[in-house]
């Protein structure tokens, strides 16, 4: 081999990968020097890699011990059954959908949704709640019709609204140029006000959508002019898909713009099938494409014309979006095969300098997309992946609570497979879940519903009740302290529902911790002490609780839910 010949790499970048080239595995790779491309590795994929070559390696040595031989026989058989039963196989699917959902894994602690072979998942905490409970907004939603941005609001309101969307929404959802929006402000209040002026523009949409969001981060309850501005965007929106687009960049906006209000304001569903629309829209505009990737596209598709960073942003937010809704309703995401967009680069700050990537919301997708149910996971690649998180350090309390929410994710991977988390690695995750809820805390304090506020306390209170040692259960007043504090600032329906059913959750762990001091005491009878220092003697009074629910404001009907289920006294709480 020659010195100038080209040297080859075990795992090549996203770039060469998706190319199909030969790179040598610098950084940059010799191929991304020569074109100028930006030179990206999916350490995630190397560590699979690596993983699956030393398991290889293991298995064609000599020194396999018996334990893992019998897995493996053991994991054959099972994959055998299963292909020789159809309704083993679609309960193994269901599972895989399920394995990344707070939901399900809910639902196996919360027994006031614990029915049998129910299909349907009941979400604790999905958002804050409904942004216009019916009846109250029934009657003044079938009277909305869509109007013009500026037959809605003046430019100064429009201002003000768009400065709360980039001080409390952009640092975390980064995907709307400053400049260009405030440009389209100017330029859409510039004209006279004419009968022709008052026509929908090509910016209503986008400026709609931001406009909703200052009015959703400024104010807890909502207003009727908010309510017409999101009606406008959803006319515009919906009205776009019959003819062709004017500009692709500002209808993606606008839709990724309504995705994300969605996601925060209604039901699980509603978001849902708008995140499926908003990538099969990507597909046919073709945005999901490198210009320079040289694969035919529609001819109605323009991705060139749009400026490359903002194509890559609005695809990233759009992945984003629709991977974490089906992940947590345990639906199956949209994935765009011949994908080539490439990641978006990090921001650069106020001070000219360039962030860390661990300072972007999208430095978190490929480890978020890794966790696609239909990709096989074992445990140490899962124990990979939340070392990786882990390691992360945010200091802004949206990205805190996305961090967060993606370990709790991967920790529900890991106890799917019955894994045992090792003591660092698990406190760890209690160090990031304290961390979260005072994330909570000062985002309430702040009016940014984020619907992180209401998930993570919720899926916090259900993962410290599943690793039940007294570290996690000496978390649990925090955990509830937080979600009453989410509960009485937003006082809707959902949120109500998801403090009495962590209340009730708590009080069966307890009923459950009960019944097992009972077991241990009729032991301590059964063998009397022959002798034991009067100091370390325990009383009866000691181990019997003197509260019950009647002393707790609010909450004496639970006892009536307890006596009308009597069969929740034997509910495993693991769902074995």
């Amino acid at each position: 081999m020659t010195e100038q010949s080209r040297k080859r790499s075990r795992i090549a970048c996203t770039s060469c990968q998706s190319r199909k080239r030969k790179c040598s595995g610098d950084q940059p790779c010799t191929t991304c020097a020569q074109f100028g491309a930006d030179c990206h590795y999916d350490l995630l994929a190397r560590k699979k890699k690596d993983i699956r070559h030393f398991q290889t390696q293991s298995v064609s040595s000599s020194l396999l011990s018996p334990t893992t031989v019998q897995n493996d026989i053991a994991a054959k058989r099972q994959q055998q059954d299963q292909q020789s039963n159809p309704a083993a196989l679609a309960g193994l699917l269901l599972k895989a959908l399920e394995a990344n959902s707070g939901a399900a894994f809910a639902r196996r602690l919360n027994p006031k949704n614990d029915v049998a072979g129910a299909p349907k998942l009941h979400l604790f905490g999905w958002n804050v709640g409904a942004r216009y409970p019916t009846p109250k907004w029934a009657q003044a939603l079938s009277s909305v019709k869509p109007r013009p941005v500026v037959e809605i609001i003046s430019q100064d309101e429009m201002r003000s609204l768009a400065s709360i969307f980039f001080e409390r929404v952009d640092p975390c959802y980064p995907f709307v140029d400053r400049d260009t929006l405030l440009r389209q402000v100017s330029r859409r209040w510039l004209l006279p006000m004419t009968s022709e002026s008052l026509g929908f523009g090509p910016d209503d949409a986008v400026l709609c959508g931001v406009a909703a969001f200052g009015y959703l981060f400024s104010r807890r309850q909502a207003t009727s002019t908010e309510l017409q501005l999101v009606e406008s965007a959803r006319s515009i929106l919906e009205q776009s898909l019959q003819s062709e687009p004017l500009s692709p960049v500002e209808k993606l906006t606008g839709w990724v713009l309504r995705v994300a209000y969605l996601r925060m304001t209604t039901t699980a569903h509603a978001a849902w099938m708008a995140s499926c629309s908003l990538m099969h829209l990507i597909e046919a505009m073709g945005m999901h494409i490198e210009p320079s990737s040289n694969i035919a596209l529609d001819r109605t598709s323009t991705p060139e014309s749009c400026n490359p960073e903002t194509r890559r942003r609005l695809f990233a937010m759009a992945r984003h979006l629709n991977v974490w809704i089906s992940f947590e309703l345990g639906r199956s995401r949209v994935v765009l095969q011949g994908a080539t967009s490439l990641p978006p680069s990090p921001r650069p700050t106020t001070n000219g300098f360039s962030p860390t990537p661990t300072t972007d919301i999208f430095n978190l997708l490929p480890i978020s997309e890794s966790l696609d149910p239909n990709e096989a996971q074992d445990v140490s690649n899962l124990e990979f992946a939340l070392t990786d998180v882990l390691d992360i350090t945010y200091f802004q309390p949206h990205l805190i609570l996305v961090q967060c929410n993606l370990m709790l994710c991967i920790y529900r991977r890991l106890r799917v497979l019955n894994s045992i988390t090792s003591g660092d690695l698990l406190d760890r995750v209690l160090a990031l879940s304290g961390r979260g809820l005072k994330a909570v805390s000062e985002l309430v304090s702040l009016s940014s519903p984020w619907h992180q506020i209401a998930n993570v306390p919720f899926q916090v209170m259900c993962t410290l009740l599943a690793i039940d040692n007294r570290a996690s259960l000496a978390m649990l007043r925090d955990a509830m302290r937080t979600l009453h504090e989410v509960a009485s600032a937003y006082d809707t329906e959902v949120m109500r529902e998801a403090y009495t059913t962590a209340y009730l959750m708590i009080v069966m762990h307890q009923r459950r911790k009960e019944e097992d001091m009972r077991t241990l005491k009729d032991v301590l009878q059964f063998n009397p002490a022959i002798s034991i220092p009067a100091e370390t003697q325990i009383t009866e009074s000691a181990v019997q609780s003197d509260h019950t629910l009647m002393d707790y404001p609010g909450f004496s009907w639970l006892s009536d839910i307890l006596v009308d289920i009597p069969s929740l006294r034997n509910f495993d709480m693991e769902g074995q």
